[in-house]
Order: structure tokens, then C-alpha cells, then sequence
């Protein structure tokens, strides 16, 4: 899929193996690629560690950006096996939902599977 704004690739699963799931925030694929096939909703929820309160802010604040990071991965990489589960190749209209609670952060990330396809080009009109 050609890079566009809005559009990641990333591995799906932690094997090396695993193929490459597109994932995008906008509702329609990349310039010159078309859905084929609509598979339904997709998601993936991830809950980070309860970190402790700390006396250094920096630290802390560091210790809670890589949590939510390793979070937000953690649901991306679950929605895209879902995904890929359905045959898909790219998840369009990615959302995400983070909260804290007593602590801990869940991500929650949603979209739609589908299956996706270079556009062919229009036949030649006839003479």
C-alpha cells in the first residue's frame, strides 16, 4: 500500500513470520486502492501496569509514556489479529479510547477489516 497521511503498517503478532497489517484513521483506503471486501468491526483492548507513585516526576511521567505506549501497542497488535483472523489487509477507521483507572491505563482501539486492492485502470475507450 503506498505511504499516505493516516496510514501505518505494522507486524501483526510477535513472530517474525507474521504478515503486515495497514492500518489507517481515515474510513477509505489509500489513493489507488479500493475495498473489496467489507469483513466487520475489529477491536483490541490492553490494560498497562499499575504504576506506583513516584518522588521523581520526570521518571514517573517516562515510566507512564511507556506504559500507555506498550498499551496502545498491545491492542493494535490484538485488533490486527482479529483482523487477519478475517483475511483482512487493512484496518480503516482506526479509533482509540485510552482511560486510567486507579492507576492502571486500557486502551481500547477499533476499526473496520478489509480487504483492499490496487485499483486496475479503466479500459481504453474504443476509437
Amino acid at each position: 500500500m503506498a505511504k499516505q497521511a493516516g496510514v501505518v503498517a505494522m507486524p501483526v503478532g510477535t513472530a517474525a513470520a507474521q504478515p503486515t497489517m495497514a492500518y489507517s484513521t481515515l474510513n477509505s483506503p489509500a489513493e489507488g486502492y479500493v475495498v473489496e471486501r467489507d469483513l466487520g468491526v475489529v477491536f483490541g483492548t490492553s490494560i498497562g501496569a499499575n504504576l506506583a507513585v513516584s518522588f521523581s516526576i520526570k521518571k514517573q511521567m517516562q515510566q507512564l509514556v511507556q506504559s500507555i505506549e506498550q498499551t496502545r501497542v498491545a491492542a493494535m497488535n490484538e485488533m490486527g489479529q482479529q483482523a487477519a483472523a478475517r483475511g483482512a489487509n487493512v484496518v480503516l477507521g482506526v479509533s482509540f479510547d485510552a482511560e486510567r483507572v486507579q492507576g492502571a491505563s486500557i486502551m481500547t482501539c477499533w476499526g473496520t477489516a478489509c480487504v483492499v486492492r490496487a485499483r486496475t485502470p479503466a479500459a481504453p475507450m474504443p476509437h
